[in-house]
């Protein structure tokens, strides 16, 4: 059983997304996806724990949308969305717009209801909720704790629904841009609880399901708590005609919506994994067809002129294992040239940014510049990781945002952007993307480098260089997690990492800490 449709503390719903992820593990639930209203804030929150397999998750978000022309008596149409990447510049773009108008539209109806007599302040709201996401839910919970209204649902009924005294009116974009962006940023768009939509006339359904469709749409929540049997049928057949997924989903929101339950919603909902599968099925196959580069393109500021060094820069060595029919190699001989280019343009601009510097000082600056946590960081800032084409087993467990991957493709991109376009395309490229980075690090002497920092230390004091060996190495072949030890002083520490070079990092730090209580 899953459950794609689900709300958290980051838009309108009771349980954070951490609680949300534990209520579906006791539930049982085998695939979740939160989608909370114009905003991925909770999404990000659940990509930053360790992958969890049960249940799986993808990415989602409920974005609110004007109707298409012609169908402006439908009001609000929400628009789902799957499996996009959450880098994606476009539409982070959109969710921060539709941020600064929820922070100004909620003071908007605060003002109305102290109009009505109601003494109720955004500094309550925010008190009582936090600051960061709040909206008409929260402040009706807050009327009901107040006492001015006996129940959630009254203060809307009276208040805060459409049309009611003290409601403001939403932002919203149209539904051919949000279908855009979704597009654009991976995903799959699918329109939300079609059953709730109104038509003055039978017809009008397929003509306004056409329309979207011309825009781009991928689906519709055809299993829905509030769709009732004939429609569910409805939906499912129109689905099966136009060649749309089908998905579906409680709309839970936990307390803020009483009766309805996660995964099951009002005691009616038992959607099967396969629904979840389709949907992963069909971004697979987008990935593979149609993974538009000129968006990566764009985002580099930089356009190839012959596309198979950029090609060549994203096939990882997983993908060339499963499909040697069609890829004839993988990107590791681009990321040791792309180091080299990448080395000699960093120590350039170095030179120009820090005149006065001394080669140790440089090397430093240069070794955290390109070490794997800032070039994987540079790489998210041009959403590089959704376009790395990898075997089945790295794409499983998050491979597209490993630091390890992520940074090995940059420099391989790095490579084919010099063998393309010359060397100083490919430094012009770096001196864009590090512009900020290195205002940064040249104005701070602090570098994370800590087996340089160590291997220092040691030779200060006629010691021999840090030996570091690998003590263990655990998970799958395409997951692994390396663990190393280190003796110096006659301290042996521990670090670990995933891959050798982090590890190796890891119990260089983890020796300083120790050497630093010991030797303060």
């Amino acid at each position: 059983m899953i459950d794609l449709h689900i709300h958290s503390t980051a838009s309108d719903g009771s349980l954070t997304p951490l609680e949300i992820l534990a209520l579906a593990g006791r539930t049982g639930l085998q695939a979740i996806s939160i989608t909370d209203h114009d905003t991925i804030d909770g999404v990000i929150e659940i990509l930053k724990q360790p992958l969890c397999t049960c249940p799986e998750f993808i990415t989602g978000v409920e974005i609110s949308c004007e109707p298409p022309p012609g169908f402006k008596d439908l009001g609000s149409i929400h628009l789902l969305g799957y499996g996009f990447s959450v880098y994606d510049k476009t539409l982070n773009a959109v969710l921060n717009a539709a941020k600064a108008a929820r922070i100004d539209r909620n003071p908007k109806i605060i003002e109305k209801l102290n109009l009505l007599g109601f003494t109720i302040s955004m500094d309550q709201v925010q008190n009582r909720f936090g600051a960061e996401q709040t909206g008409r839910p929260h402040i009706a919970e807050l009327m009901k704790e107040l006492g001015y209204v006996e129940s959630f649902d009254e203060a809307f009924d009276k208040y805060l629904g459409k049309g009611k005294p003290a409601y403001v009116e939403k932002y919203k974009i149209s539904c051919e841009k949000a279908v855009k962006v979704i597009l654009d940023a991976g995903g799959i768009p699918v329109l939300a609880h079609p059953g709730l939509l109104s038509f003055s006339r039978s017809d009008q359904v397929e003509e306004f399901i056409d329309t979207l469709i011309q825009y781009g749409l991928g689906g519709m929540e055809v299993y829905y708590t509030d769709h009732s049997e004939p429609i569910t049928s409805f939906y499912e057949t129109l689905c099966s005609r136009k060649n749309l997924i089908a998905t579906g989903g409680s709309d839970f929101h936990g307390s803020f919506n009483e009766g309805v339950f996660l995964g099951t919603g009002k005691d009616n909902l038992k959607i099967g994994l396969s629904v979840f599968k389709a949907v992963t099925a069909r971004l697979e196959k987008n990935r593979e067809t149609g993974t538009d580069l000129v968006i990566l393109e764009n985002n580099m500021g930089y356009g190839f002129k012959n596309r198979s060094f950029l090609m060549n820069a994203l096939c990882h060595r997983s993908y060339l294992n499963e499909n040697q029919d069609t890829c004839d190699s993988d990107n590791e001989r681009l990321e040791f040239l792309g180091d080299a280019v990448l080395g000699l343009c960093i120590a350039q601009l170095l030179m120009e940014k820090s005149p006065l510097k001394k080669e140790g000082e440089l090397s430093k600056l240069r070794a955290t510049l390109v070490s794997e946590p800032a070039l994987a960081k540079t790489a998210r800032s041009i959403d590089l990781g959704r376009f790395i084409r990898l075997g089945k087993g790295e794409a499983i467990s998050r491979g597209h945002d490993k630091n390890s991957i992520l940074s090995d493709a940059f420099e391989a991109v790095i490579a084919a952007v010099y063998l393309d376009g010359g060397f100083d395309e490919g430094c012009g490229l770096i001196r864009r993307l590090f512009n900020e980075i290195l205002n940064e690090v040249t104005a701070n002497e602090k570098t994370i480098d800590y087996k340089s920092t160590l291997q220092e230390y040691a030779q200060e004091r006629g010691c021999a260089t840090p030996c570091y060996r690998v003590v263990n190495e655990t998970g799958p072949d395409h997951d692994k997690t390396f663990e190393m030890q280190l003796s110096l002083f006659g301290i042996e520490s521990r670090g670990s990492g995933k891959s050798k070079k982090a590890a190796e990092q890891d119990t260089a730090r983890q020796t300083l800490k120790r050497l630093k209580e010991i030797f303060p």
